[in-house]
């Protein structure tokens, strides 16, 4: 079986982070390693809190984990300082496989997760980011999504697929310089961890494929884990990978 490392936060609702990145793992054929970046304190209707990892136990529970096994790809999200970067780096370093870092930078209720800083230092080590347009506009200057994907891509060193809600469906990706856009269905609502299980299926189809055909899966796993999902009282829908 492949093994995929993700490398996230805690949700105690187990609609979004680390809990979604095991569920979308599983659903594909995946085993799952999991290294809590932080936990947080939310529902689905407000982020209360969010409580970062102490930097060595990441170190710690990497070492351990490279005991017993031999990773496929890694996929990356909430960051929630730099200090928790640079523990996340120095894993990151020692493996060879595709990475997958999604920049949260906002819960999708609301409230900050990740910081801009924590996450630039990872970037120039990983494979791809995946950020929707709200967050990659943090990152660059540009308003055109196009511009925006390839002025990331030329400032951090790696591909970027920005995701598309923002875009009407569509994800605008610039692979090594090369830009391209993946349509698909657009579905309306308010959704929670629709981000997560992006990035996950897309590290899990990168460990046996390339980008391209990569983003067009991870886009239709998403689109059939949200018609799957289930609604909370609060009426966010939660995906269901």
């Amino acid at each position: 079986m492949k093994i995929i490392l993700t490398i996230s936060a805690l949700d105690p609702s187990g609609g979004a982070g680390a809990s979604a990145d095991i569920k979308t793992a599983k659903a594909l054929g995946f085993h799952s390693c999991s290294i809590i970046t932080a936990l947080t304190v939310q529902n689905s209707r407000k982020l209360l809190s969010v409580h970062p990892a102490p930097p060595e136990v990441i170190r710690e529970q990497f070492l351990a984990l490279l005991e017993d096994f031999e990773f496929s790809a890694v996929k990356i999200g909430v960051i929630p300082n730099s200090e928790v970067a640079r523990a996340v780096l120095d894993c990151i370093k020692k493996l060879d496989c595709p990475k997958v870092l999604d920049p949260v930078l906002f819960a999708s209720v609301g409230g900050r997760l990740g910081e801009k800083s924590a996450y630039e230092l990872l970037m120039p080590e990983v494979t791809v980011i995946t950020p929707n347009y709200s967050e990659a506009k943090v990152f660059g200057s540009k308003e055109n999504p196009e511009e925006l994907a390839f002025e990331l891509f030329k400032k951090y060193g790696c591909s970027v697929v920005i995701t598309g809600g923002e875009l009407k469906g569509r994800d605008i990706v610039c692979e090594w310089g090369k830009i391209y856009s993946v349509e698909a269905e657009l579905l309306t609502g308010s959704f929670h961890g629709t981000g997560c299980v992006y990035s996950s299926a897309l590290a899990c189809y990168l460990a046996t494929g390339d980008l391209e055909l990569a983003v067009r899966k991870a886009r239709i796993f998403v689109l059939e884990s949200v018609k799957k999902g289930f609604r909370t009282d609060s009426g966010r829908l939660f995906v269901n990978p």
